[in-house]
């Protein structure tokens, strides 16, 4: 069962108090549940950003975080920012990650 993402002005605490037990349930270990769920939250936040710079910063910050966190096994829906989709994956500094592309119109 797909996680709903977090609702306007919910907290982080209120959103992973529902988020993780899901994905436990959908047979994730509880710390790659967690990383999942935190990474649904921060991506979430993300979106709302418009400044270039600051979306930039945004990315570099998700990636550091999240660096050698296997979010994959969450699948690669929603793994991109907006107008972008994931295309199979890449490595990236040693890392697979997902292989995000502009969507074509």
């Amino acid at each position: 069962m797909p996680v709903d993402k977090p609702k306007a002005g919910e907290s982080r605490d209120n959103y992973l108090n529902y988020c993780i037990p899901i994905e436990v349930e959908a047979g994730k270990e509880v710390s790659q549940a967690a990383a999942i769920c935190n990474s649904y939250y921060d991506k979430d936040k993300m979106k709302g950003i418009k400044d270039t710079s600051s979306k930039v910063m945004a990315s570099v910050v998700y990636n550091s975080k999240y660096r050698g966190i296997n979010l994959q096994a969450a699948g690669l829906e929603d793994s991109c920012w907006p107008g972008y989709e994931a295309i199979g994956t890449k490595d990236m500094d040693g890392r697979e990650v997902p292989n995000c592309v502009p969507i074509k119109e």
